[in-house]
């Protein structure tokens, strides 16, 4: 069973931005493939961090992000010593062969960092009993952002190891359930219910604390 380490009360983009330096540290190389780059938002941190960003993504929003269709083989040639893919995952239709072309690319030794929506999460497990499906991958998900994998921990977890890597640390983030504020209205106490649900839940697992979760693997040398 996967071993949790850190419960964090950070977002996708802070957390890894945190890891960042000791990860280049260590890395085989300075270079950071950012998959799913964005609008780059992440290149900021990669540098402060001592790394060379290199960003991609299915859909560039900028001439310096190099179009990567997952599925194939990378289109860059200088291989990174990390990558990192911030809620990717979740949208990928064969996740199997994109993570074999995500480690084909890494270095040997290379780290990746993945973040994804959180299926365990307590808030996901409450509207599951209730509406019959967890949020983030209701059929509007699939419609609108395809949402088309749900990316349960050690389903994740075995794809790695399959692409041949190794979780060395699992992390929930987005913070653990709090007393609702405002507005303090007539559902204010369903509010109040769902917080102290979450609470109790999260209490008896700390898994179902946050939205997301995020994994660093190492790729083996």
């Amino acid at each position: 069973m996967l071993k949790l380490n850190e419960n964090a009360n950070l977002n996708r983009y802070d957390w890894t931005a945190a890891r960042l330096p000791e990860l280049v540290s260590k890395a085989p190389a300075k270079r950071v493939a950012d998959i799913g780059a964005g609008d780059g938002r992440m290149q900021t941190a990669v540098e402060k961090a001592g790394g060379i960003w290199n960003g991609f993504d299915l859909f560039p929003q900028s001439s310096n992000i190099l179009r990567w269709d997952l599925d194939e083989p990378c289109p860059g040639t200088e291989r990174p010593g990390v990558a990192i893919m911030l809620d990717v995952v979740e949208h990928l239709n064969n996740p199997w062969n994109a993570i074999r072309n995500v480690s084909d690319y890494l270095l040997p030794g290379g780290y990746l960092i993945i973040t994804t929506p959180n299926p365990l999460w307590s808030r996901s497990r409450l509207l599951a009993v209730l509406e019959g499906e967890p949020p983030c991958f209701t059929q509007s998900d699939l419609d609108l952002n395809h949402h088309v994998f749900v990316p349960w921990p050690h389903i994740v977890q075995q794809l790695l190891i399959d692409r041949n890597m190794v979780v060395e640390h699992y992390a929930t983030i987005d913070g653990k359930t709090q007393w609702p504020g405002a507005p303090y209205n007539l559902r204010y106490p369903v509010r109040i219910l769902f917080s102290l649900l979450g609470q109790w839940i999260e209490g008896r697992d700390p898994r179902a604390c946050g939205m997301s979760y995020a994994f660093i693997a190492r790729k083996k040398s």
